[in-house]
């Protein structure tokens, strides 16, 4: 560009009035730069190209290499603010530029105490120890100030995208504590802030499961959601007649996402997926961006439901400054529950999702068939499927769970059958101890087994229990069966004498205790399903009967059979075996690497 200038006025003479009009015509046809350049500036092209014999390379723009290119500071100071920048700029504490600055020169001044004073350094500068910090990588000075998890979270990149093409494909699940304070029903006391469990669907953004309870983060709140997730939810406008609209979403996903809290690593969640052909995928450790979708729903339902609402803590400390929560909590437990449903059916699934451009509950209606959703055949085995799995020895006293024991004839015939002792599976609804259910060696067979003190165990859970046991060893000395059916019924007349004077915290455990939450809401075959948790459905203990064992099947349907509302799955009781679990950790471990 520069040569065509100096070509269109080498031979003029050296004068404005010579100049201009060729620079314009030449501008004009280039275009180039922005504005015609000035006639001194050409002028001064054209002598550095003439002088240089003609050589293009004398129009080469040189700015880069103007100004200083050595330090104004010896090599000693600029060491020894590095120094001071890698002992206080580049700490968790994340000192100031100015702190930074004192401790620096707090450096150059000890140094120069043992210098004659013809060799005294210089002193640094703001401006020295900010073009030093500017200069290190912007990723390693914030891993640095805020640790390297933070960074890699603010300069992730998002190269690739998981994209489903039909409902129930893939679907998230994730905890939080909710941002409220609650009031026991009975009492108005406040009892604390409870948990969310909440299960949502990648391709439609519908909610498939929500549980919410003050049982902290385990095996039991995980199952209870996947329950809720897995089922219709027929019953909800009858339970919470005010619901305007039908909460379409349920069914079993093909893929379940989830982070590595403990209670999603577990055998028994393995099993219970196994068994229902759920495959889990495991998200990368400090990477809640794997399941963004349940992080923001999760984050939408505290803001919506939450903040705002006489009682909410809101997100930080900070953000509550003088509001005391407890003092104007007014939302009693089952009118959080009744809210959260109201506002999961008739809010946000029938709102304009940004995404997707329509309501969730428009995009699950085009994207499935009622047909095309798949349930598993008996709603009331769930909480076995979902239960705990455990190994255990079946003898001629049964078998042994958190010291109860559980025998039935069904099991003596097993023995009869396969052997005096048996190494056998049982899988436990912990929110119920009074069955069990025992899967038999060589053909899966589940067989139901009641527990011999079933007026104790019946209707209550394992921590329950745990709790029973642990009164009756510290208050009664009693250590037996008959020990802990006491302790059980002394500890529901403390709670119901004392309740009024107890501390919050402690509220929030008897309200855990009194299983409270143990039921899942909206679902007509889950609401039986509660009442076998709360005892009503096993006033007769006996066993289940070996016809009415879970037949092995496939997910087809026969074709010469009506499709039913929706398909049911039949859940394969099986164990991995060593090859499967060894390929799933390969599979997990490749898919973490890409």
């Amino acid at each position: 560009m520069r040569r065509l200038y100096v070509k269109s006025v080498v031979d003029l003479p050296n004068t404005k009035e010579a100049y201009t009009p060729a620079i314009i015509k030449t501008w004009e046809a280039l275009q180039a730069p922005k504005a015609p350049p000035h006639w001194t500036t050409v002028f001064r092209w054209k002598n550095r190209y003439l002088n240089s014999g003609d050589d293009i390379l004398a129009l080469v723009d040189n700015t880069k290499n103007k100004g200083n290119r050595t330090s104004r500071y010896p090599v000693e100071v600029v060491e020894l603010v590095d120094k001071a920048i890698e002992n206080r700029y580049l700490q968790l504490e994340r000192h100031t530029i100015q702190e930074t600055l004192d401790y620096a020169t707090t450096l150059v001044a000890t140094e120069n105490r043992l210098r004659p004073q013809s060799a005294q350094l210089p002193l640094p500068t703001r401006r020295l120890i900010t073009s030093r910090t500017e200069a290190i990588p912007a990723f390693d000075r914030y891993a640095a100030r805020h640790g390297r998890s933070a960074a890699v979270k603010r300069f992730r990149s998002l190269l690739r995208h998981r994209i489903t093409s039909t409902p129930l494909e893939r679907a998230e699940i994730d905890h939080t504590p909710l941002d409220l304070m609650v009031i026991d029903d009975e009492s108005g006391l406040p009892l604390g802030r409870p948990y969310i469990t909440a299960c949502i669907d990648d391709h439609t953004r519908c909610l498939l499961g929500l549980y919410i309870s003050f049982e902290p983060p385990s095996h039991f709140t995980v199952s209870r959601c996947l329950i809720h997730a897995f089922m219709p939810k027929t019953e909800l406008k009858e339970k919470y007649p005010a619901i305007r609209n039908q909460w379409q979403a349920h069914g079993v996903m093909r893929e379940l996402v989830v982070d590595n809290g403990p209670e999603f690593h577990s055998t028994s969640l393995e099993n219970a997926c196994y068994s229902l052909g759920i495959e889990i995928h495991y998200s990368a450790r400090k990477t809640p961006w794997f399941k963004g979708k349940v992080e923001r729903f999760l984050g939408t339902l505290n803001r919506s439901i939450a903040h705002g609402t006489p009682g909410s803590t809101f997100s930080n400390i900070f953000d509550k400054e003088d509001y005391s929560p407890d003092k104007f909590a007014v939302v009693r437990y089952d009118t959080l529950k009744e809210i959260a449903n109201t506002w999961v059916t008739d809010v946000y699934h029938q709102k304009v999702h940004r995404s997707l451009g329509v309501p969730p509950d428009v995009m699950w209606a085009r994207s499935i068939r009622p047909e095309d959703i798949l349930i598993p055949d008996d709603p009331t085995h769930l909480g076995f499927i979902l239960g705990r799995s455990e190994k255990r020895v079946l003898s001629h006293k049964g078998i042994e769970v958190y010291g109860l024991h559980y025998n039935s004839p069904e099991l003596t015939a097993l023995r009869r059958k396969l052997g005096d002792k048996l190494d056998v599976e049982v899988r436990i609804d912990t929110s119920n101890l009074g069955h069990i259910v025992v899967l038999s060696p060589k053909t899966q067979e589940p067989i139901k087994a009641p527990a011999l003190q079933f007026e104790y165990a019946n209707g209550l859970s394992e921590w329950q229990h745990r709790v029973c046991k642990q009164f009756a060893a510290r208050e009664m000395k009693n250590y037996s069966p008959r020990g802990w059916l006491e302790a059980k019924e002394r500890i529901r007349e403390l709670i119901d004498r004392d309740f009024m004077h107890r501390k919050q915290r402690t509220r929030a455990k008897i309200a855990r205790y009194r299983n409270n939450d143990a039921s899942v809401e909206a679902s007509g075959s889950l609401l039986s399903n509660d009442a076998n948790a709360n005892g009503s459905d096993f006033a007769n203990p006996s066993p289940m009967a070996p016809d009415a064992a879970i037949p092995l099947t496939s997910f087809d349907i026969a074709e010469d059979k009506p499709a039913p509302r929706s398909r049911r799955i039949t859940p394969l009781f099986r164990e991995r075996t060593h090859s499967e679990i060894a390929a799933e950790q390969s599979d997990r471990v490749n898919t973490n690497h890409d």
